[in-house]
């Protein structure tokens, strides 16, 4: 029950950044928590880890750094600050939904877990109707727009799937959110390919993308420290 209300909170700041920021540079800054889950299981779960580890998740934090370069065409400004703001609060919400996903795997498969998840997650997003209509946004989407989320949802169930199934494959957290972080790497190259002609995304030039697509290999970096140790 708890994992669930952190991951709505998570959630909702997941989609005000995006709201307000491009999704090749706000969706790699969630590679941040590595940095908060692997804090949070000290205390939490007792875990503890080599030297390699943390310096894994501080060149992940660096590479974070690198990602929040983001000059915008509608702003004006190299460093959006609110989108970045919220994708740390986003990923500190998810570092504590992850160490309660941890906590429940104790006593029940990542199936079972999955199915319950995911309805309390989805009777606990029906509270945002009320406010949906009074921004007056379609409670009901039609269209592409249904199909988009059709497919986004779709992922999103995989992904948590087998997140959480690492989850419980793993010894501790961190390792899982470490190797989780490659996704920036594939969110930065297919912004960059879908980017071009659309108006809904930003198109930064290619210097831009280059620096991103480094600090994201980066990460894949720290992910090679991590397993060798």
């Amino acid at each position: 029950m708890t994992s669930c209300l952190t991951c709505l909170v998570a959630y909702t700041f997941l989609y005000m950044a995006l709201s307000s920021g491009d999704a090749s540079s706000v969706m790699p800054i969630m590679g941040s928590k590595v940095i908060f889950a692997g804090l949070l299981a000290i205390p939490m779960l007792g875990e503890s880890h080599s030297g390699h580890v943390y310096l894994a998740a501080v060149l992940v934090a660096i590479s974070i750094a690198i990602l929040s370069y983001s000059p915008s065409t509608s702003q004006n400004t190299d460093f959006a600050l609110k989108p970045i703001l919220l994708m740390v609060a986003c990923s500190i919400a998810f570092a504590f939904t992850d160490i309660f996903i941890k906590r429940s795997l104790a006593s029940i498969d990542p199936y079972n877990f999955m199915i319950t998840y995911n309805l309390l997650i989805g009777a606990g997003s029906l509270i945002l109707i009320p406010y949906l209509k009074n921004k007056k946004v379609p409670v009901v989407p039609k269209g592409r727009v249904l199909w988009l989320g059709l497919a986004s949802a779709f992922f999103l169930l995989l992904a948590t799937l087998l997140f959480v199934i690492s989850l419980e494959i793993a010894k501790g957290v961190l390792i899982p959110n470490i190797l989780q972080s490659t996704r920036g790497v594939f969110i930065v190259l297919i912004s960059a390919a879908l980017a071009r002609g659309s108006a809904a995304l930003e198109t930064p030039s290619i210097k831009v993308y280059l620096l991103r697509l480094l600090a994201s290999s980066l990460i894949i970096v720290s992910i090679w420290i991590a397993l060798s140790s």
